[in-house]
């Protein structure tokens, strides 16, 4: 009975024994750690490619160090091996802790008075990665510290996850860790390629890394860079860890071809202080980037490089004024509706948009040939119709994020481009026309999700803008036949400038792609020289020609809500046979059925008559002056300008081309004098009208006709 008893007794002690320490690994297998945890999330080297999987970039972590991410199965393993064989054979068969290397390591330091071997495991130099020892004096308590742990990542970890995390995060000195970086640092290739002799090195410097160099100092790649910039910070916004792997949505190989594309062009030109060019590309469809080039070359320092053109704000000149003329056919205009390119008066006081290009008022334009040439005095106009508070609201919906919180400061110029916006807006905004309306995110990682786009124009007013902007006839007027904007593909474009030339820019589409170059300065240096946006437009133009043999270039799609009428090209009204000129146009169906018919032209014995409205009248009669001049006989007074007139000065333009026509009536005598801030601007006769140039500030204005004098003050802002 009584040796019964001690039987039982033993093996309830034995089961007690097993199922404590089955609990206890348990525990510690489901204990959450969070400095394992930290470790096992931390950031690594990322490596960025580009869609093509082209290796573009290796990231080196905010404190220089190198740290490459391999999983086990893409580290050879003959590389395995070796590190196993240098640092633990018995790795694979002990708990954390080699019971038979601490005795042979005691053993040998005996024999040679000093310490000659040690018996520090794998899991054991893991565990002082993961767990740094906090002082250089290493105790018996700290070693018996490190014991537990090692078993306690053996109990919590496989040998592959253990042997995996110690091959990527094991220090070789010279802030590199881990195999993967030690192998591109030391010897310019990936793990893979190593050499048996090249494994059995870098097995060995983990030990005594003092002691080894690099064979010579080898470069990392860095392709794309501004682009890469913007990648990591996005994830920094959001606090999130970048993954060890990282597939872009780039094309490096197009991105390079741009850069050398702008760098030929800087170089042509760098004589007129163009120093500085960016360009960007999407793929209209997908919001996908193709081609981020921040500037031509990211290592010059001379002309700062590094700064990305794609962000910086900068004035977009003219190539605004799509998005301000689709608003307009959303608030009832037409192609055919016809603007005033002649000086004109806002809220009583005298708004000046300059002479166009072309140097002359052209009087009553279609707001086709208006957008498509450029011309500055009708969009002004069209805002003054639309509204500042509206088109404002629909940059906010293209998503022109720098423009947030300006409202207060903006104008009627704004119609000019004189806010400060970024390429990478730009971009997004006019790839809304081949969009059918909708604005899409850029996207810069693949593979991408579809987006659904948010709209901002409907569908038939995209499609609209897309023929006005591809239209070569209606160009003419303000860029004559310009070749660069005549592809063998179906395409829209609109060029800007500003501040002097400061700021170049050039904008293109085709149905699949959306193509945006700025070149100018950093230094805010004035560009001499050059009339301006044809030298960004000829690098729009070659990148379309390259990316359309990948991304075919459809016809742009017709819209579905208008009609094709005949209309008259100086009037815009439907065409009658007493029309000399008529051409065809889209009409809004709501509209082509009260489309009325033109009322400017009459045929009187066989000879067709204008009659211009009453306010072309004064450009018609200095455009087509004839026959004798007759003393007015009224009081002298300024026609134009009004007193106490604001008037914007046009960065687009040179100051040699910013003319003021100054008109004056009335008078007893045929001849008259100008005074401008006291300078005698000259004496004419009959016509009293000068011009003369326009600086910013208050000036004072006074006309002498006989013994008659009047004054007018007028600004230029």
């Amino acid at each position: 009975m009584i040796k019964r008893f001690c039987i039982k007794r033993w093996q309830i002690v034995l089961l007690s024994l097993v199922a404590v320490l089955g609990i206890t690994y348990l525990l510690l297998k489901l204990l959450p750690n969070s400095s394992l945890n930290a470790f096992m999330q931390r950031q690594n080297s990322t490596r960025f490619y580009d869609r093509n999987g082209q290796l573009l970039h290796i990231l080196a972590l905010d404190d220089g160090l190198r740290r490459e991410w391999y999983d086990l199965e893409n580290i050879p393993e003959n590389v395995q091996k070796a590190f196993i064989e240098a640092e633990d054979k018995n790795f694979y068969f002990h708990p954390g802790v080699d019971v038979t290397a601490i005795f042979r390591a005691a053993s040998q330091n005996k024999e040679a008075g000093r310490i000659v071997s040690g018996a520090s495991t794998i899991t054991m130099q893991l565990v002082r990665i993961i767990y740094p020892r906090k002082k250089t004096s290493v105790t018996l308590g700290v070693k018996i510290k490190e014991v537990f742990l090692a078993l306690y990542l053996e109990i919590k970890l496989s040998k592959k996850q253990i042997l995996e995390l110690y091959l990527n995060s094991v220090p070789f000195g010279k802030q590199i860790e881990g195999v993967g970086s030690a192998s591109r640092s030391f010897f310019g290739i990936k793990p893979e390629d190593l050499t048996q002799e090249q494994i059995e090195v870098l097995a060995k410097i983990p030990r005594r890394p003092a002691d080894y160099a690099p064979e010579k100092n080898y470069d990392y790649p860095s392709r794309c860079p501004h682009f890469i910039q913007y990648v990591i910070s996005e994830y920094a916004k959001t606090q999130t860890v970048i993954p060890n792997d990282l597939t872009l949505s780039i094309n490096a190989q197009w991105n390079e071809l741009t850069e050398r594309l702008i760098q030929l062009k800087l170089t042509e030109f760098q004589d007129a202080r163009i120093h500085n060019g960016a360009a960007f590309v999407v793929d209209n469809a997908s919001g996908e980037v193709l081609i981020w080039c921040g500037n031509a070359s990211f290592d010059d320092k001379e002309h700062n490089g590094e700064i990305d053109g794609v962000l910086v704000a900068n004035q977009p000149g003219s190539s605004m004024k799509p998005f301000l003329y689709a608003r307009a056919l959303e608030r009832g205009f037409d192609p055919s509706s016809v603007f005033p390119d002649i000086p004109l008066d806002f809220g009583g006081a005298q708004v000046y948009v300059p002479l166009n290009f072309n140097n002359r008022y052209n009087g009553p334009v279609r707001m086709r040939v208006a957008l498509a040439s450029s011309l500055n005095i009708p969009a002004v106009y069209v805002l003054y119709r639309i509204g500042v508070d509206d088109y404002m609201e629909c940059l906010d919906s293209l998503g022109f994020d720098s423009l947030k919180g300006t409202r207060e400061s903006t104008g009627l110029s704004i119609a000019l481009g004189s806010s400060e916006v970024t390429l990478f807006e730009m971009v997004r905004a006019f790839s809304v026309f081949a969009r059918d309306g909708k604005v899409l995110e850029h996207i810069a990682v693949v593979p991408s999700q579809k987006q659904e786009g948010k709209r901002v124009y409907a569908k038939d007013t995209a499609r609209i803008l897309c023929n006005m902007l591809s239209d070569k006839n209606a160009r003419v007027l303000g860029f004559g036949n310009a070749k660069v904007f005549e592809t063998t593909y179906p395409c829209l474009f609109k060029t800007g400038t500003s501040n002097q030339y400061q700021n170049i820019i050039a904008m293109g589409s085709t149905s699949s792609l959306t193509v945006g170059v700025w070149m100018g300065n950093f230094e805010g240096e004035t560009v001499v020289g050059q009339t301006g946006s044809s030298i960004p437009a000829s690098v729009v133009r070659t990148i379309l020609d390259e990316l359309t043999k990948t991304y075919s270039a459809q016809e742009f799609a017709q819209p579905e809500s208008y009609i094709q009428q005949n209309v008259c090209t100086l009037s815009g009204m439907k065409a009658t046979e007493d029309c000399p000129s008529v051409t065809r146009e889209y009409v809004a169906l709501g509209r082509s059925v009260h489309f009325e018919p033109c009322s400017w032209h009459e045929t009187r014995n066989g000879k067709t008559i204008i009659k211009y409205p009453s306010e072309y009248q004064h450009w018609a009669s200095q455009k087509n002056f004839s026959g004798e001049t007759q003393i007015d006989g009224s009081e002298l007074s300024f026609l134009y300008p009004r007193n106490n007139a604001h008037f914007i000065f046009d960065p687009t333009i040179k100051p040699s081309a910013q003319m003021l026509p100054v008109e004056v009536t009335g008078g007893h005598h045929t001849s008259a004098s100008l005074y401008y801030d006291g300078k005698n601007m000259g004496t004419v006769s009959d016509v009293f009208s000068w011009h003369i140039a326009l600086e910013r500030g208050t000036h004072t204005l006074t006309a002498e006709c006989g013994t008659e004098r009047t004054s007018i003050t007028f600004t230029v802002k």
